[in-house]
C-alpha cells in the first residue's frame, strides 16, 4: 500500500509537485476542500493523472493534513493498494424523506460485492436525514463489515455541502467505497470528550430531530434551566451542551449537537435523530477534554496497525468541535499525528461522524456521531 498527500490553492498550485505522465497504480484519490470546488479543468486533470482511480471529493468545514487546518487548501491522497481493490456506490438526489430507502438500496448493493472488508461513507451533509441513512444501510451488510465516513460540510454556515466521484462535486450525493480484499487491516476509535451532568431524562415528543418535550415538560424549558447565563446566547451556546442519547438503557452514547430553538414552540433541532423513548442527558466539556477524546481515539483506531509507513488516518472531527476549541482547534490534530507514526494524516471537519461507537469492538453497527473525533486507520498486509 502506498499513500501520497499534498495540497493545492489556485493561487499556489500543489505543495508537491504531480507527475507529469498518468499513474494508473492509483486506486483512490480523496479530495478534500471548501466548498465552492475547483473548476472541471481541475477534476479533468486528476483524472488523467490516475486513470485507473475512483476520486472522490468533500467539502468539509476546514481541511486536514497533517498537524494543520486549513480553510482554502484543498487536500488531495492518493492510496494504491498491494492487493485490495475500491468500488464505488453513488446515488443522486438525498433528501431527508428517502435517505433510509437509500441507505438500504447502497447497502444491498454493496453487500452482493465479494471479499467486502469495510465502506467509507461521504456523504450530503445537509439536507438529508443521516442516522436514518444508517439504519437503512446497516442490516444489509455483512456482521464483520463496519463503516466509517463523515458528512461533508461549510463549516459553521450550515447552508451547503457538495460531493463529488469523478466529477465536480455537487449537492444530494451520497458516496459509498466498498474497500475489498483479505488483505487489509482496518482500525476505528470514535470519542468526544465530554462528560454528562443532571439527571436522565425521557424523550416523550419528537419528530425526527426536534424535541418538544423531556419528562413531559417543554424541552427548551428544561435545557435553559441547567444553561444558566449561557441560555441567553442560545441557539449558539447550544454548541457548548450537546445531548447524550441512548436508544435504551445501557446501550452506547450518541451526541447530538443544538442547531436550532423555537421559542414559541419550546422545542428544540439538533444535528441527528432523537427518537422518542430516548435517554438524554446534558454533556459539557473543556478544550483539554476534547483534545483527550481526539487522543483516545486514535489511539484505539491505530491499536492493531502496524506503523510500517504505508497506512491511511482519516480523521474526520465535528465543525462543533472546531467552533468550540477556536484557536487551539489544531492541538488536537497534532495529538492524532503523534499517535499516528508514520501514517499519512488527512480529513475535514464535517456535519456529522458516521462511526461505530467507540473502538467498535462492543457495538460494531456504525451510527451517527456529532461533536466527536472519528479516526479511521487502513492499512494492508
Amino acid at each position: 500500500m502506498r499513500v501520497r498527500s499534498s495540497l493545492w490553492t489556485p493561487t499556489a498550485g500543489w505543495s508537491v509537485a504531480r507527475p507529469e505522465a498518468p499513474d494508473a497504480t492509483v486506486q483512490l484519490v480523496l479530495s478534500f476542500g471548501p466548498v465552492d470546488p475547483p473548476d472541471s479543468a481541475w477534476f479533468a486533470t486528476i483524472a488523467n493523472r490516475y486513470p485507473a482511480a475512483q476520486h472522490v471529493y468533500a467539502s468539509g468545514g476546514g481541511q486536514i493534513a497533517g498537524g494543520a487546518v486549513n480553510d482554502a487548501h484543498t487536500v488531495v491522497t492518493t492510496v494504491s493498494f498491494q492487493h485490495a481493490t475500491v468500488r464505488p456506490v453513488i446515488r443522486n438526489g438525498v433528501d431527508v424523506d428517502n435517505s433510509r430507502a437509500m441507505g438500504a438500496e447502497i447497502g444491498t448493493e454493496l453487500a452482493a460485492i465479494a471479499g467486502l472488508r469495510h465502506v467509507l461513507i461521504f456523504a450530503e451533509g445537509i439536507g438529508m436525514n443521516a442516522a436514518g441513512f444508517l439504519d437503512g444501510l446497516n442490516p444489509m451488510l455483512p456482521l464483520r463489515v463496519k463503516v466509517t465516513g463523515g458528512l461533508a460540510s461549510n463549516g459553521i454556515q450550515l447552508t451547503r455541502s457538495v460531493i463529488g466521484l469523478n466529477d465536480t462535486p455537487t449537492t444530494g450525493r451520497v458516496v459509498a467505497l466498498g474497500l475489498i480484499g483479505d488483505s487489509l487491516r482496518i482500525g476505528t476509535g470514535s470519542v468526544g470528550g465530554w462528560d454528562c451532568f443532571g439527571p436522565e431524562r425521557i424523550v416523550t415528543r419528537s419528530t425526527v430531530a426536534n424535541v418538544f418535550e423531556l419528562d413531559g415538560e417543554r424541552a427548551l424549558d428544561v435545557y435553559k434551566r441547567y444553561l444558566g447565563s449561557f441560555a441567553a446566547e442560545l441557539p449558539g451556546s447550544g454548541l457548548l451542551f450537546p445531548l447524550a442519547v441512548r436508544a435504551y438503557k445501557g446501550g452506547p452514547v450518541i451526541v447530538r449537537t443544538l442547531l436550532a430553538i423555537d421559542e414559541a414552540e419550546g422545542s428544540m433541532r439538533f444535528a441527528g435523530d432523537i427518537p422518542t423513548g430516548s435517554i438524554v442527558r446534558l454533556m459539557r466539556t473543556t478544550t483539554d477534554k476534547l483534545i483527550d477524546g481526539a487522543v483516545n481515539a486514535a489511539e484505539l483506531a491505530h491499536e492493531d496497525i502496524a506503523d510500517d509507513g504505508s497506512s491511511l488516518t482519516l480523521c474526520i472531527s465535528c465543525i462543533g468541535r472546531r467552533a468550540v476549541m477556536r484557536s487551539r482547534v489544531e492541538e488536537e490534530i497534532e495529538e492524532v499525528v503523534r499517535l499516528s507514526g508514520s501514517s499519512t494524516v488527512v480529513g475535514f471537519y464535517s456535519n456529522g461522524e458516521i462511526a461505530p461507537p467507540t473502538d467498535g469492538r462492543e457495538f460494531a453497527t456504525a451510527v451517527l456521531h456529532n461533536q466527536t473525533m472519528t479516526v479511521t486507520t487502513i492499512a494492508e498486509i
